[in-house]
């Protein structure tokens, strides 16, 4: 995206967000930046019309001082205003368009690859300057007006002299430069500052606050962010120091510039080549100039900073186009009639050489129960990404029915799935809609929410709330009432069980922090609404490293290493005497009372 179109999209942006507002605030600018740099002319009247005694010509001078004046303060006045109320919209309209992007994209790379993860930091950080940028504009299309304006009043006194402002490129250039060193500084820092940022809401998020109190690490905690924050400081200071020194160059080169033009003038009006008027307003327009030339050099160093910006936006537009174009269109099967297959599939996440899963090839039959076992780290979470589409195999395919999952639209897909994760979500919402928004249309529904939780085996649940499905949870707003970590899981639990007819079930271990029994009942109940419910063929999936939750599934699978071991049902995988019968009476016995 080269510079001239990012100009484009942010003034295109700021015309999205407030056309009337942006219209109004450019009419303002225009005719305030001729008036601010007209009303000097009033200065060569008074002057020359005082020293030949000429009255009218003073009075002449006087009005037009007074009248331009007024009109430049009036309206500089106004448009402060309305550039503020343009970037507060703007403001709005462009955090929304961020957020709506990273969630619009269907595939979670963006969240976990480093390089892009910190292209989106920066976009989140700076996206302020956005806003901001069409006021930054105005103020560069008040200095091509003002520093137009002056250059033609600059060749009245003398024509040579008409080239003074030119020489403010000598400090805008200077600037730029110091704008790149500290761009440059802000891409180094941007890592470090990132984890500044997690280790201070480490520190400061209730979430965490037993376990860091309990291993003793907060100080330990707070002294490495203060560590890394003075380094990220000092490191910061370097680059402001460089870029002050390349400021400061360009200003002596002006000011050099500045002093020789005015013993030019001096000389002229001594010689009776220009008048004592034009010569105090030649110094006047220069002095402007001089502030034409700084708020240039300010604007350049924001411009240069939101067009950055913009064309990380750019890049987040084509990324999250490129990653919803739907590939082939095939639509998503209403019912499963054979189920999903797993062909060769191999998965290594971006930016590493390892990979994950190897060469899986299984299939999940339409309408069973299937159980995914193994030890921590083995790959089943990354398996249950590439089914629900978060990301696409690096090798082999996934098929429903024969359709390749890569040729689906995610959206759709995932429409018609549903998932409870290990690490879910406590929204704080009404309970009805923390339970509803598994299945938004039916949000309201609350017989909906009632039949899930009954399901989720925490039907008592809203009777324990003080106003019922109405209750506010979580401790963000007044009257929000806590649930303790059990109730959240039934919350999330029943969540995930809102979606009618689902071609694929996932329970990612939600029930990690239960113990065995527990969680091999709720596992039990599982199965037994997914035998019930067979209607769409929907596949039901137990992620667990728990062997005894997996024993009710129609098909176990057991991974380890990220390569498939063993497959079939419990009796099967017991009867072969292998792995999976191993780890199983080892973790039984693991239960038996002492």
């Amino acid at each position: 995206m080269k510079g001239t179109s990012a100009v484009t999209t942010l003034i295109g942006t700021a015309w999205r967000a407030a056309p009337m507002t942006l219209l109004w605030a450019f009419t303002a600018a225009t005719v305030g930046a001729v008036a601010s740099a007209a009303f000097p002319l009033g200065f060569h009247y008074m002057v020359d019309g005082a020293l030949a005694h000429r009255s009218g010509e003073v009075t002449f001078g006087v009005a037009l001082v007074a009248i331009l004046f007024s009109v430049a303060t009036t309206l500089t006045t106004l448009s402060v205003t309305g550039n503020w109320t343009l970037t507060d919209r703007l403001n709005l309209f462009v955090s929304g368009r961020i957020a709506l992007l990273l969630s619009t994209a269907p595939r979670l790379e963006h969240f976990e690859h480093r390089e892009l993860l910190s292209e989106i930091d920066q976009l989140r950080n700076d996206r302020r300057s956005l806003a901001a940028a069409p006021r930054q504009l105005l103020r560069a299309w008040q200095v091509v007006i003002r520093g137009g304006a002056i250059m033609l009043l600059l060749a009245t006194v003398y024509p040579p002299v008409m080239l003074m402002p030119l020489f403010g490129l000598i400090p805008a250039l200077a600037d730029r430069r110091a704008g790149r060193v500290q761009a440059r500084t802000g891409d180094e820092l941007a890592p470090t500052r990132r984890l500044i940022g997690d280790l201070f809401t480490l520190a400061t998020t209730a979430e965490t606050a037993k376990e860091l109190r309990t291993y003793g690490v907060t100080d330990a905690l707070a002294a490495r962010h203060a560590t890394l924050a003075e380094e990220a400081r000092r490191r910061d200071v370097r680059g402001a120091i460089r870029a002050a020194a390349w400021e400061a160059l360009g200003w002596v080169g002006y000011a050099a510039a500045f002093v020789g033009v005015i013993i030019v003038l001096v000389l002229r009006a001594a010689h009776g080549h220009t008048s004592p008027g034009q010569v105090v307003m030649a110094v006047s327009l220069m002095r402007r100039a001089q502030r034409q030339v700084a708020g240039a050099s300010d604007t350049a160093g924001s411009l240069a900073r939101a067009v950055r910006t913009a064309r990380r936006l750019a890049w987040l537009e084509d990324y999250v186009a490129e990653e919803t174009r739907a590939p082939g269109r095939t639509p998503v099967p209403d019912r499963l009639r054979t189920g999903i297959r797993l062909e060769g599939v191999g998965f290594r996440y971006p930016g590493s050489d390892e990979d994950v899963l190897s060469d899986l090839t299984v299939d999940l039959p339409a309408g069973a129960t299937v159980a995914i076992v193994g030890e921590n780290g083995a790959g089943k979470t990354t398996l249950v990404k590439l089914l629900t589409g978060m990301y696409r195999p690096t090798d082999g395919r996934i098929l429903a029915d024969g359709a390749d999952l890569a040729g689906l639209s995610p959206d759709e897909w995932r429409a018609r799935t549903t998932a409870v994760f290990q690490d879910f979500v406590r929204p704080n919402l009404v309970a009805r809609e923390a339970v509803g928004i598994g299945d938004l249309p039916r949000i309201e529904d609350e017989a909906a929410v009632r039949s899930a939780l009954a399901a989720a085996g925490a039907d008592g649940l809203p009777s324990r709330l003080a106003d019922g499905l109405a209750t506010p949870l979580g401790r963000w707003f007044t009257g929000g009432q806590e649930l303790s970590g059990g109730q959240w899981q039934r919350i999330a639990l029943a969540r995930g069980l809102m979606r009618a007819d689902p071609l694929l079930t996932v329970l990612d271990e939600p029930t990690a922090a239960m113990d065995p029994a527990a969680e091999a009942e709720l596992f039990t109940r599982f199965a037994a609404l997914a035998r019930a419910g067979r209607r769409a063929g929907g596949i039901t999936l137990l992620v667990s490293h728990r062997f005894s939750t997996a024993r009710t599934a129609d098909l176990i699978i057991v991974l380890q290493d990220g390569r498939i071991t063993e497959a079939g049902d419990h009796e099967t995988l017991l009867a072969r005497g292998g792995g999976y019968a191993e780890l199983f009476t080892l973790q039984a016995k693991a239960y038996e009372p002492g």
